[in-house]
């Protein structure tokens, strides 16, 4: 046992002095000394892994014995319009911090483990070999007086590499290190080394040179001058070829380009701020979230703050079991424990479409949705083309009045004609836009479910039917029926994310795809301006000139007079058409019979 294994002990039994209430052995200041004596320590994985325990439960104990602040305002008794984010580290911030670490480890665990038995189909091996010294070395490193090994030679009788087993150990190794920032660091001091010397020349090299040069000038027969260079050659051990370097250099640089990307994604610390806005029932009102984001792929919840949430879809409840956390999800069942003890990375909830991870530091969750982004956009663009026609103000809102009339048909209801009327729609007129989205979003999605349950045959009778009921040309509920079945069996087909800061909209109604960052993103459509970015509470806020802002979660339609735009995310990706409207001209009553084309 060295003595850092020693000083963690030390230091684990001053904190358990501390903790129960008694002076530490040698007192506060020497446990202070040592704390930061372990802190600037090259500690091996498994200490370190006790220090940052035990040092968490020693800034808990300050935090909770440290003496309440007066407030010089306190007697001010007028209402308080902003709260100031927490900027001391507390509960919050340390399982902020901690489940972001998790999930960055958890996909780069899955990129190493993916990209190793890549490099395992390499005939030579020279990344895997690379990687295996990478490894090796970088945990040497954390146990004093250890040498570091060279690059492995080809088909090294000591290296199993061909074995798929033996890889995934090796990478699972290396994510292990990846963990922490000392780990890092580590691990890059030993690709540097690995790519400056992949292998050091033999100690007897020079002397073995010397002699063979000395034994070719001897006065001797080529087969006897032959034999003594065999004979000199056998009594030194055989040296590597140096043209090996290059290659292995090579290898070297390419693990690198590899492993680098994801070293430089690890959380930055949060200094114990935590983002606006960001976590579900969040103690401090700056940092609560106001509603789950049905656009984003990650949901973060303080699970002491409630007890069920709706979040894509999904129902979530949850309740407390011992320090674990039971959750049910769309009728299954979960329990969830903290990410640290399981030692398997985060719990999966497997649902039909989708599936969650689930990481847990303490009292808070993070949720994070794996899907196919690209397929789940283009639902739900094709959504929001539906959501757009019936937001049509044209016809004192005909296709909204059309889609209800259908609805009730497909319900097998009776027409109520006089709520269907034209005066009908003076109440979608007074909504707020936000109201009226959402009535035009739940309608279509309603229609949607009763569509997938009827014949086409059927469906197409429906709303020829709500057509003639209204007085209008059946053209217009084929169309509004094209619209539906567009969203509901064929969804738009995206083009892969750019990057950018501004972009002109295409004047054919296609879709955009762009993707978010942190900077305002502006969208030129004709001669209005689309500008989006984050409010003060992380929301993504879409701001046209002349009118209030709106928040954009996962869809949003905008229209204003003479400007129709189709926007939705889903995570850091968007997609937005813009067009115009041409209600005057669809809904003239000499419409043709021949339908309208489909919609983009």
């Amino acid at each position: 046992m060295n003595y850092w294994t020693e000083l963690t002990e030390l230091f684990e039994y001053k904190v358990a002095d501390a903790l129960a209430g008694r002076v530490p052995r040698g007192g506060r200041r020497s446990l202070g000394l040592l704390r930061e004596e372990l802190l600037q320590a090259s500690l091996e994985p498994t200490l370190l892994r006790r220090l940052i325990e035990a040092d968490r439960q020693y800034r808990a104990y300050q935090k909770d014995s440290r003496p309440p602040e007066v407030d010089p305002r306190a007697a001010f008794s007028g209402p308080s319009t902003w709260a100031a984010p927490a900027t001391t580290e507390t509960d919050e911030s340390r399982a902020w911090e901690e489940l972001q670490l998790l999930a960055w480890h958890h996909q780069t665990t899955r990129l190493v483990r993916e990209q190793a038995l890549r490099w395992q189909r390499e005939p030579t091996l020279a990344q895997l070999r690379v990687l295996f010294t990478v490894t090796e070395n970088a945990e040497r490193a954390a146990t004093t007086g250890s040498q570091p090994v060279a690059v492995p030679p080809v088909n090294d009788p000591l290296m199993d590499l061909h074995d798929q087993e033996v890889v995934q150990n090796l990478a699972g190794a290396l994510s292990n290190l990846l963990l922490t920032e000392l780990g890092r660091a580590r691990v890059r001091t030993a690709l540097s080394g690995a790519q400056s010397e992949p292998f050091p020349r033999h100690p007897d090299e020079d002397v073995l040179a010397a002699r063979i040069m000395a034994a070719e000038r001897e006065p001797l027969g080529a087969e006897a001058r032959e034999q003594l260079i065999r004979a000199l050659k056998a009594e030194y051990p055989r040296a590597r070829d140096p043209r090996e370097r290059p290659a292995i250099r090579e290898a070297a640089r390419l693990v690198a380009s590899f492993l680098d990307p994801l070293m430089a994604a690890a959380p930055a610390p949060t200094l114990g701020a935590v983002p606006h806005g960001s976590v579900l029932y969040a103690r401090h009102p700056a940092t609560a979230m106001r509603a789950p984001d049905d656009g984003a792929d990650v949901l973060i919840v303080n699970l002491r703050g409630g007890q069920a949430a709706r979040w894509r879809g999904l129902d979530l409840m949850w309740q407390p079991i011992g320090k674990n956390w039971q959750m049910q999800v769309a009728g299954q069942v979960a329990l969830l424990r903290p990410s640290r003890d399981t030692g398997d990375g985060p719990q999966s909830i497997t649902l039909p479409d989708t599936q969650l991870r689930a990481f847990v530091s303490g009292d808070y969750l993070m949720l994070r949705l794996e899907s196919q982004a690209a397929l789940e956009l283009g639902r739900r663009a094709s959504l929001g083309r539906a959501v757009s026609l019936l937001l049509d103000p044209g016809g004192e809102y005909l296709f909204l009045r059309m889609a209800r009339a259908a609805a009730q048909l497909l319900r097998g209801s009776p027409l109520d004609l006089p709520s269907l009327q034209g005066a009908s729609a003076r109440k979608y007129r007074e909504a707020t836009p936000d109201a009226l989205m959402a009535f035009a979003r739940k309608g279509v999605e309603s229609l949607m479910v009763r569509l997938g349950r009827a014949d086409t045959t059927q469906a197409a009778q429906v709303f020829r039917a709500a057509a003639d009921a209204l007085g209008v040309h059946p053209v217009l509920g084929r169309r509004l029926h094209e619209a539906l079945h567009v969203a509901l069996r064929s969804p738009e087909t995206l083009s892969e994310p750019v990057s950018g800061d501004s972009f002109d909209l295409p004047d054919t109604g296609g879709f955009l795809s762009v993707l978010l960052s942190d900077d305002p993103l502006t969208l030129q459509a004709g001669t209005r301006s689309v500008t989006l970015r984050l409010d003060y509470k992380s929301e993504l806020a879409v701001v046209i000139p002349g009118h209030a802002p709106m928040i954009l979660q996962d869809l949003l339609v905008v229209r204003v007079p003479d400007l129709n735009v189709i926007l939705v995310r889903h995570g850091q990706w968007l997609a937005a058409a813009a067009g115009h409207d041409e209600s005057g001209d669809v809904i003239s009553p000499d419409l043709l019979d021949d339908p309208p084309p489909a919609p983009h």
